[in-house]
């Protein structure tokens, strides 16, 4: 005779084993919370539940304890008619039974934004994407000192925005000569990459600009750069604000 035991809460099967019997009439001895009844086979989310006289098999939809101690498997669900949306967290049964009347195991969608919405999302995208762009720096042909203009890459990240400025100033003092300049520089050292990819990054190159050169760079080539995202973004933005679909915003 075999003992199918079973939990002394959830009635749940837990396990077999051999069961003692009495030493003088050889008949099985009862045991405690155990039958000899042997449980069905049970399916996946399936528990064996005794239920005093036979096995009944009932969904079990909890998470269940690995040997580590990790909470495991079971079946998310959520309860729209209760308020849970997409931003809610799954929840998880903790008894045996069925799921709650109306659950659902797929997170609830997001709802389609509005226009307004979807105006105001659009929006706060074209300002990050339009900042990227000036930071991600620019190109520039110039003469790095070998008497044939090429195109190189010039960073303008938001330190090298300010560097611009700061050598802008200078160029612009020197080129006005007074008592007031003297001792100002009179050439700037700038940094500039030969073949450039946004993943590799270059080869740097050390250009030696006078003060014309470096204004000319500075205006043609940074504030230019600049200027020309900022119109993008612009132009960008007026469509959204022309948009009558969430459609026609999205593709914007």
């Amino acid at each position: 005779m075999t003992n199918y035991f079973y939990d002394g809460k959830t009635r749940e099967f837990l396990r077999s084993a051999p069961a003692q019997t009495d030493p003088v009439t050889g008949a099985p001895l009862p045991a405690l919370l155990a039958t000899h009844t042997a449980p069905p086979e049970t399916g996946e989310k399936q528990a064996a539940v005794w239920n005093g006289a036979a096995w009944d098999i009932v969904e079990d939809h909890r998470r269940h304890t690995n040997e580590q101690g990790v909470k495991e498997g079971g079946t998310p669900y959520w309860l729209p008619e209760e308020g849970d949306d997409y931003r809610s967290p799954e929840r998880y049964m903790e008894d045996l039974g069925p799921l709650p009347a109306g659950a659902v195991t797929t997170r609830p969608e997001k709802p389609a934004p509005t226009l307004d919405e979807a105006k105001a999302a659009a929006v706060t995208r074209i300002d990050k994407e339009t900042s990227e762009a000036i930071l991600a720096g620019f190109d520039y042909e110039i003469d790095p000192g070998t008497g044939t203009p090429e195109t190189l890459h010039f960073s303008y990240d938001s330190f090298d925005q300010q560097n611009f400025a700061d050598s802008a100033n200078v160029a612009l003092l020197s080129m006005n000569a007074s008592p007031l300049t003297e001792g100002l520089p009179t050439s700037v050292i700038w940094n500039a990459y030969r073949n450039h990819t946004p993943e590799m990054g270059g080869d740097l190159v050390r250009l030696t600009l006078d003060p014309a050169g470096f204004l000319a760079l500075y205006t043609g080539g940074a504030l230019a750069h600049k200027a020309a995202q900022m119109e993008i973004g612009g132009q960008r933005k007026a469509a959204v604000a022309a948009a009558e679909t969430v459609e026609d915003v999205e593709s914007v």
